[in-house]
């Protein structure tokens, strides 16, 4: 018997190194499957869990809404919004808003 293995083999001949080999390859597998397992777990609790309690969370009521959605805090005093009256414009005013609109008539 020589010490130099036969070409084109590697590792141990025979019926142990194919226990081996398939036993490696059922870890393997095990283990890879664990893995994808996991984190298909994981991404249904990322997707799932968030979603039950926001669903168990009661309507906002329409001013707290109406401030997240304009990007302030729902504590900030919101200006009093009253009846508001136009006021009355001077004819120099409405002569300067009448020449406005012509000259925007014209550009178009």
């Amino acid at each position: 018997m020589s010490a130099v293995p036969p070409l084109g083999r590697s590792g141990p001949v025979g019926p142990a190194g194919i226990v081996a080999f398939g036993t490696l390859r059922r870890v393997l597998e095990f283990g890879v499957g664990l893995i994808v397992g996991a984190s298909v777990a994981a991404l249904v609790m990322i997707v799932v869990g968030p979603s039950r309690r926001v669903r168990a969370d009661g309507p906002l009521p329409p001013d707290v809404e109406a401030a997240v959605l304009l990007g302030r805090t729902p504590d900030e005093s919101a200006p009093a919004v009253g009846p508001e009256h136009p006021r009355q414009y001077t004819d120099a005013e409405l002569a300067e808003l009448r020449r406005l609109g012509s000259e925007r008539r014209k550009r178009r």
